[in-house]
C-alpha cells in the first residue's frame, strides 16, 4: 500500500514539473495569440518592396549545338585505301586530299574505253564513206533505196557505239578522280573510321568534316509558345541567349535564324535554328544547351520574388504589410524568370511583401518589418518575435 502511494506521489510530481515548464516557456515566448488581429506583440517579418518595371517575356527551350556546316566524308567508289593524308583533329582547306584509294583498276578501264572509242570512231568513218559511195548510185537505179537505208542504219549504229564509248571513258575518268577523296570545304577532321589497307565500298563513311567557325542551336518550340514567337518574329529579329544545362549565366548570344514552315504533328512543336554571334570556348557540336528567346516585354509589371508568392486552392496571393498588418492580396502570375515573378493584382510600387512567412502569422495580424521595434515593446518582446521565425 505504501509503495502505491509513493509511486502516485512521484507521478504527480513529474506531471506538475512538466506543466510548470510549459508555462515558463509560454511566458518567455509571449501569448499564443501573437500576430493575430489585435492580440500580442507584432511579429518581425522579412520583406522586399514591390517593383514596377518592364518584365521580359522569355520562351526557354532545350536545344543541341551543331556546326553550321558539317558533312560525312564517304567513298564514292570502292577500292583499297592506300593512303591516309590527314589525322583526326587536323584542320584542312577546301579541296585538300584526305584519303587515296587504289585507282589502278579504273586507270585500266580508261585504257580499255579509249581503245573502244577509237574502234567505234573507225566504224563511223567507214560507214560514212559507204553511204557517200552508194548515194550517187541511187538515182540511175543501180541500187535500191533499201541498200541506202541499210548503210545509213549501220552508220548510226557506229555513232551510238562512239557515244557509249565516250560515256564509259568519262565514267572511268570520274572513278580515277573519286579515288582521291577531298575535303568538300574548309574545316576540322573528326574521328576516322578506316585505316590504310582496308577495303572500302562505295558509300562507306570515312570521317566527318566540321566547319567550327560557326555554331547553330537546333531546338523545338512548343505549340502553345508559337503564337508569341511568331508575333516577335513579325516585329523584327529575335535575340537569344545560350546557357549550358547547369549554368546560370549566358555563355553565348545569338539570333533566331530559321523557323520551320510547318508544325511537327508527332511532337506538336515547331523546329527552329538559332545562329550564334560568336564561337565561345568550351562549346562543341552535339552539346546540350538551353535557349532563351526574347519575344517581348510585359509593360509596368508588378515584380516580386518567387518566395513571396503563396498558393491556395482558389489561386495565388502575397502578404502585404499595410498599416502595420499582414494583408492578404490575391494576385495572378503572369511570367516567371530567374526567381522573380511578374504578377497582376492590387499592388503599389514600394509596398513591402513578405518573403518569409512565420508559422504564427495570421491574416491581418500585427507585423513589423525586421529591424524595427514594436511600439512599447521591450527586449523580451523582440526575443519572442525572433523565435517565431521559421
Amino acid at each position: 500500500m505504501k509503495v502505491r502511494i509513493l509511486v502516485a506521489v512521484v507521478v504527480i510530481a513529474l506531471i506538475a514539473g512538466v506543466v510548470y515548464r510549459i508555462q515558463q516557456q509560454d511566458q518567455a515566448a509571449g501569448p499564443r495569440g501573437a500576430g493575430g488581429p489585435g492580440g500580442g506583440p507584432a511579429l518581425a517579418v522579412k520583406t522586399v518592396p514591390v517593383v514596377v518595371r518592364d518584365f521580359p517575356v522569355i520562351v526557354e527551350v532545350p536545344g543541341t549545338l551543331e556546326a553550321a556546316q558539317q558533312a560525312v566524308v564517304s567513298a564514292q567508289v570502292g577500292g583499297v585505301l592506300l593512303r591516309q593524308q590527314v589525322q583526326e583533329g587536323d584542320t584542312v582547306r577546301a579541296g585538300q586530299i584526305l584519303f587515296s584509294l587504289d585507282a589502278r583498276a579504273a586507270q585500266t578501264q580508261i585504257a580499255q574505253n579509249q581503245a573502244s572509242l577509237a574502234s567505234a570512231r573507225v566504224e563511223v568513218a567507214d560507214a560514212q564513206k559507204k553511204v557517200e559511195r552508194l548515194q550517187p548510185l541511187l538515182s540511175p537505179g543501180y541500187i535500191s533505196q533499201q541498200e541506202i537505208d541499210d548503210a545509213v542504219l549501220v552508220r548510226e549504229a557506229a555513232g551510238a557505239k562512239v557515244a557509249a564509248a565516250e560515256a564509259a571513258l568519262d565514267a572511268a575518268r570520274l572513278d580515277v578522280g573519286y579515288a582521291a577523296i577531298r575535303a568538300p570545304f574548309a574545316g576540322r577532321v573528326g574521328r576516322i573510321a578506316v585505316k590504310p589497307g582496308d577495303l572500302v565500298q562505295a558509300g562507306t563513311a570515312l570521317t566527318t568534316l566540321t566547319q567550327a567557325r560557326e555554331l547553330d542551336v537546333r531546338a523545338s518550340v512548343a505549340q502553345q509558345d508559337w503564337p508569341v514567337l511568331a508575333s516577335a518574329q513579325a516585329r523584327g529579329s529575335v535575340d537569344a541567349e545560350i546557357y549550358t544545362d547547369l549554368g546560370k549565366t549566358p555563355v553565348a548570344q545569338g539570333r533566331l535564324d530559321f523557323v520551320d514552315t510547318q508544325l511537327d504533328a508527332a511532337s506538336g512543336a515547331v523546329q527552329i535554328k538559332v545562329r550564334l554571334a560568336s564561337l565561345p570556348v568550351g562549346l562543341l557540336p552535339g552539346q546540350s544547351v538551353r535557349v532563351r528567346l526574347a519575344v517581348g516585354v510585359e509593360k509596368d509589371a508588378r515584380v516580386v520574388p518567387e518566395a513571396a508568392l503563396q498558393h491556395a486552392q482558389d489561386g495565388t496571393y502575397v502578404y502585404v504589410v499595410r498599416a502595420g498588418k499582414a494583408a492578404v492580396q490575391n494576385v495572378m502570375l503572369l511570367r516567371a524568370l530567374d526567381g522573380m515573378m511578374a504578377v497582376e493584382g492590387r499592388l503599389a510600387a514600394g509596398e513591402p511583401v513578405l518573403i518569409e512567412i512565420p508559422q504564427r502569422l495570421k491574416a491581418d495580424g500585427a507585423v513589423r518589418l525586421e529591424g524595427q521595434r514594436s511600439a512599447g515593446a521591450g527586449a523580451g518582446a523582440q526575443g519572442g518575435a525572433r523565435e517565431s521565425r521559421p
